[in-house]
């Protein structure tokens, strides 16, 4: 009898799980049903492509910098006998810095100009000599040579000689030297670093879309970061050909005026690019692009369905981008919803 009513428990324990999944499931139909007629379509909003009004200004960062800078070395060997330029000293290219003792060498050019001058008295008489047939033509040959290998040591010696004074291969400022009276040099020992500033250039980066507006001899201000106040101008002298590696193009700025002076290599300033016009241009809000900046798109609506538009655009400020191609005035493209819309989707417009 015990058996029996366990036995009916157990029968009306599992049809109630059975009932109770039954309907679990009928609810679960009913509302999976629900959710595919509400996503029969994904509602979004638009916008409208329009001409807008932009102002093409910008600025662009960048570091001063001299026009020449180099490092002299030494060419030669010996110790710095006399000082004439130090440390802060102005120079103008064939100015003598220093001198490296020179009298060894000096002693060697002397022997080597009597040398060649002799070799020359003997060349000259030979060659009177074989216009007479006095001589061999093999003799003169060796008297030709005697002379050029005398001529080579002499001119190898006049190098060496004129190495002894270590002059400045440029115009400019010393600002930095490396020698003292009794200074023991070598070749390729540096002497001292030279800077000519004049005139002083401005190395600036724009981008592709900045970069068309851009025109050699174009005056522009410019404002140094150092100096508070004070607006200074430079010329466009150089416009590079090739983006580099985050595509964007160098401009150097040529600085102007005599104010120009008081700016330092190394200080930062910034170039206003400033045009005279504004433009009118095809704009639409950056959260309507789909996809990068370098490959954008979006979505317009054609019977009721979201369809995909490849477009050229340009980035603007304040959230704004210009539509280059791809889109014409007038157009709607959609603005929100677009996480959870493809080719093809059913949209509706809120």
């Amino acid at each position: 009898m015990k058996k029996a009513i366990i036995i009916f428990f157990l029968f009306m324990a599992v049809g109630a799980v059975a009932y109770t999944l039954y309907n679990n499931k009928t609810e679960m139909n009913e509302a999976a049903n629900l959710a595919m007629k509400s996503s029969e379509f994904i509602s979004i909003s638009t916008e409208k492509v329009a001409k807008k009004t932009v102002n093409r200004d910008f600025e662009a960062n960048g570091v001063f910098e001299a026009h020449q800078e180099l490092k002299l070395m030494s060419e030669t060997s010996g110790s710095i006998v006399k000082i004439l330029k130090k440390k802060g000293s102005y120079v103008k290219r064939g100015d003598l810095i220093v001198q490296v003792d020179d009298r060894l060498i000096r002693a060697d050019y002397e022997i080597a100009k009597l040398n060649r001058d002799q070799a020359e008295k003997d060349l000259q008489r030979y060659a009177n000599l074989a216009a007479t047939d006095a001589i061999t033509k093999k003799q003169y040959e060796e008297n030709e040579k005697g002379f050029k290998i005398a001529d080579a040591q002499f001119n190898a010696l006049k190098k060496r000689l004129a190495d002894t004074q270590i002059t400045a291969p440029i115009s400019g400022f010393i600002n930095e030297d490396y020698y003292e009276l009794g200074t023991l040099v070598s070749p390729g020992m540096p002497i001292a670093d030279i800077i000519n500033k004049n005139p002083l250039k401005l190395a600036v980066r724009v981008s592709e879309s900045e970069i068309a507006k851009v025109k050699n001899g174009d005056i522009l201000p410019v404002a140094v970061n150092a100096i508070n106040g004070q607006e200074f101008s430079g010329k466009v002298d150089f416009i590079s050909d090739k983006a580099d590696d985050s595509f964007k193009y160098e401009v150097i700025l040529e600085m102007t005026g005599k104010d120009a002076d008081v700016i330092k290599p190394g200080m930062f300033g910034t170039a206003k690019f400033e045009f005279a016009q504004n433009e009118e241009v095809l704009q639409i809000s950056r959260k309507s692009i789909v996809g990068s900046l370098k490959d954008p798109g979006v979505y317009l609506i054609e019977n009721g369905v979201a369809v995909y538009q490849p477009v050229t655009i340009n980035t603007l400020d304040e959230g704004t981008v210009e539509v280059i191609e791809g889109l014409t005035e007038g157009q709607e493209v959609i603005s929100s919803g677009l996480i959870n819309i493809k080719e093809g989707t059913k949209v509706k417009v809120q």
